[in-house]
């Protein structure tokens, strides 16, 4: 076949696939999914195309050069396709795209023929490198699977970023040091081959060599490389328990360290008492101190993971009774039910399934805010927004659906199963990979499961929410999903950073692909707020309140703007009715106090406009700012039961906790809200259990749980006697100390710390 007609044929035959690429969801628009299935053929062709250039007398290192420069003429073919579909399908961010094709397919592409030129003499060139091509694909599977990251560095294909539900893809410097590791390697083989053509070549090979361990060493340096020794270096804290051993910043302090493992230690019981069994060996848990250090160390930024099979856990920093430790280490749990190597449930046999194993970690789980998963999906339901069962429970349909979504439906129905069918039942089932075990008829179980949700008493208010909650496209659907995370991100940094001209442009960049991006818009408002711009804040918010597209959440929330701008105004009328008709439909509990706390503020004088500017703090406001905010609304009025309200949440928040006792104790029968008053009775059970009383958290906790007057919903009930459970294991194992006096009456003394 002449070289012409061999490009022709490469050359068509990558144009149909990006044609291809083109109609699918994710890998329609130049970013890294189109990027990463590019260069499955390219660095196949590059690594062929070394092969053919070396020719007789052709030495290898001239072989590798006119071998990657064909691969990158070819290259250019699929770029010709993705850029016109642009016309169609919006593409956020091009040149970023383009940088991403050069680093993997295009880089790729030399890699592959470096290696096609050094193998070119061997008895069977092509199949020399099909092996080493599909042996570094395996390695990277052995690399998964043995070692704790999930993100994987790849000789041909570049990276492979592991965590689905992390849609922000960066740029890294882990990612040059690793292709720069891979030349290095890929021109170590060229040097070999050219030493067996010309024993001369000694200097070249050794300069080589060199160069490849050095590229390795930095490479390793950069955290490319990472077994657990590593991750377990790098963290520097180590602390063991009775069933868990805690990897975690050495910087953290003992107490931070010790509480977070008890912390885990009960999680640990919660678990043995769902499943009915107890794990066959420690569980390592990872706990990193922020999602950067986590993604550089393990690969995953957002999404905290488990491996079952390693009975490990990784947690972005985790807190002493966060829901999210709990569904982590049900993942573990989960591996003493399936069997080994892998310990997971499998759909027939063949890939994990999904919906049995994150609906059995959910139903372990179980309490999502306000509302349990049986009352979310009920909600779903009845607002329209839940697909069918059936298809959400097959592995496609499990990930076609939004996260949230899915995971509400198969953890309410696998918690369904348990309570019906018993846990011995859910253990078959999981090991089976089918709720179809023992010939049980899982579309009655459906039909019965949809019955019992169909029959559950809603609050009206939490069917919006839930319309907001669940109205979310899975990350296949939506327009420049990386690029779109990537800017929600650099706000929510910007922001953070009180960087309110920057925050601004970001919301402007995130609304000009995709107008109607409410999360965006709600910010402008905000940032328009802190900005002085009262006029254009208003527009912002009236436009926000009068879109029907936008959610009843969001459009009340932009209301409660309105609400803000009229009391700006001296408009107290206005904004009263505006607070009024906001807490009318308001369902979650931060927001029912905040409007609470708005509407209150609009009879209290200075005292009230001192606490809506703290409620309306610009972004980014540090401690400093919110410490005098804070004073101001206490010093201008201290008996106002708000102002002792918001001043023991502060002391709480600083650690002042004799203080926070102090301001708490009776002050929830005085304030104007439910919300508040729970919030008030919740803070001073949780004052009790920071300051290192866990057996007098207990019952407060306790007596909370079966108050009447709060309005509490199963879900509240449920999470506050787990908190009485968590703080009577506490009182019983961790050896806590009081660090402020008790007096037999269960009152905190306001004497100095131990």
């Amino acid at each position: 076949m002449t070289g012409a007609r061999r490009a022709g044929l490469w050359g068509a035959g990558l144009a149909v696939y990006a044609a291809v690429l083109c109609a699918l969801p994710l890998f329609d628009v130049l970013a890294f999914e189109f990027a990463f299935a590019v260069a499955i053929p390219l660095t196949w062709a590059g690594g062929l195309a070394g092969v053919r250039a070396r020719a007789p007398g052709v030495a290898p290192l001239t072989a590798w050069r006119r071998g990657g420069l064909w691969a990158t003429g070819l290259a250019l073919v699929p770029l010709l396709p993705i850029t016109l579909n642009g016309l169609r399908v919006q593409n956020c961010a091009w040149g970023e795209g383009l940088l991403i094709y050069l680093l993997l397919p295009v880089a790729g592409a030399w890699v592959g023929a470096g290696w096609g030129a050094a193998l070119a003499r061997t008895r069977a060139p092509r199949l020399a490198f099909a092996a080493v091509w599909v042996g570094s694909v395996v390695w990277g599977v052995a690399v998964f699977w043995m070692f704790p990251p999930v993100d994987v560095f790849n000789p041909f294909l570049g990276y492979w970023p592991g965590a689905l539900y992390d849609e922000v893809f960066e740029i890294e410097d882990r990612l040059w040091w690793s292709r720069l590791e891979d030349l290095s390697f890929a021109a170590l083989a060229v040097a070999v081959a050219a030493l067996r053509r010309d024993r001369r070549r000694v200097i070249a090979l050794a300069a080589a060599l060199v160069g490849a361990l050095g590229a390795h060493g930095l490479a390793r340096r950069a955290d490319v490389h990472r077994d657990a020794a590593h991750l377990q270096a790098r963290l520097g804290g180590t602390l063991s328990g009775p069933h868990i051993v805690l990897h975690h910043p050495a910087e953290w302090p003992p107490e931070t360290a010790a509480s977070l493992l008890w912390d885990l230690e009960f999680a640990h019981t919660e678990l043995r008492a769902f499943f009915e069994r107890d794990t066959t060996r420690p569980v390592h848990v990872y706990a990193y101190p922020s999602d950067a250090v986590k993604k550089r160390l393990m690969g995953a930024r957002r999404t905290n993971i488990a491996k079952p099979w390693q009975w490990t856990v990784h947690l972005n920093t985790p807190q002493v009774g966060d829901a999210v430790s709990l569904h982590e280490l049900a993942h573990v749990f989960s591996a003493e039910i399936a069997a080994g190597p892998h310990h997971l449930s499998l759909y027939r046999g063949l890939v994990p399934h999904m919906p049995l194993i994150e609906g059995l970690a959910e139903a372990a789980t179980w309490q999502r805010g306000r509302l349990d998963l049986h009352e979310w999906s009920a909600a779903m339901r009845r607002i329209g927004k839940a697909p069918p069962l059936a298809a959400v429970l097959e592995p496609a349909g499990f990930y076609a659906r939004h996260g949230r979504t899915a995971y509400t439906l198969v953890g309410s129905f696998t918690r369904y199963f348990r309570d019906r069918e018993g846990p011995a039942a859910l253990a078959e089932a999981y090991r089976a990979g089918t709720f179809a075990v023992g010939g049980r008829d899982v579309d009655r179980l459906v039909a019965d499961w949809e019955a019992m949700l169909d029959g559950l008493e809603l609050p009206e208010a939490a069917l919006a929410n839930a319309e907001a909650r669940f109205d979310r496209p899975a990350i296949f659907a939506k327009v420049c999903a990386r690029e779109m995370a990537a800017l929600r991100r650099g706000l929510g940094r910007a922001m953070a950073a009180a960087d309110l001209a920057g925050a601004l442009e970001a919301a402007d960049r995130m609304l000009a692909f995709v107008a109607g991006e409410v999360g965006a818009r709600l910010a402008r408002v905000h940032l328009l707020h802190a900005l002085g711009r009262r006029e254009a804040a208003r527009g912002a918010a009236e436009a926000l309140a009068a879109d029907g597209r936008a959610g009843a959440v969001v459009r009340a929330r932009a209301r409660e703007w309105l609400a803000d701008l009229a009391a700006d105004a001296g408009d107290a009328v206005a904004a009263r009715a505006g607070y009024r008709a906001a807490r009318a439909t308001a369902f979650d509990r931060d927001e029912q106090r905040r409007l609470a706390v708005k509407a209150a503020a609009l009879d209290a004088g200075e005292a009230g406009r001192a606490a809506r500017a703290l409620l309306l703090a610009p972004p980014g406001a540090d401690d400093a700012w919110v410490d005098g905010a804070v004073a101001a609304v206490e010093a201008t009025e201290p008996a106002w039961p708000i102002a002792r309200y918001l001043a023991a949440r502060r002391q709480a928040a600083r650690g002042d906790l004799a203080a926070a006792w102090r301001a708490l104790d009776g002050l929830d029968a005085t304030l104007p809200d439910a919300s508040l008053r729970l919030e008030a009775a919740r803070l001073r059970a949780e004052v009790a259990f920071r300051g290192g009383c866990p057996a007098a958290a207990a019952p407060l906790f306790d007596a909370l749980a079966e108050r009447a007057d709060l309005g509490l919903t199963p879900a509240e009930r449920h999470d506050l006697r787990r908190w009485g459970r968590r703080a009577r294991f506490f009182a019983e194992h961790a050896g806590a100390r009081c660090e402020v006096d008790i007096d037999p009456a269960g009152h905190l003394d306001a004497g100095s710390p131990e």
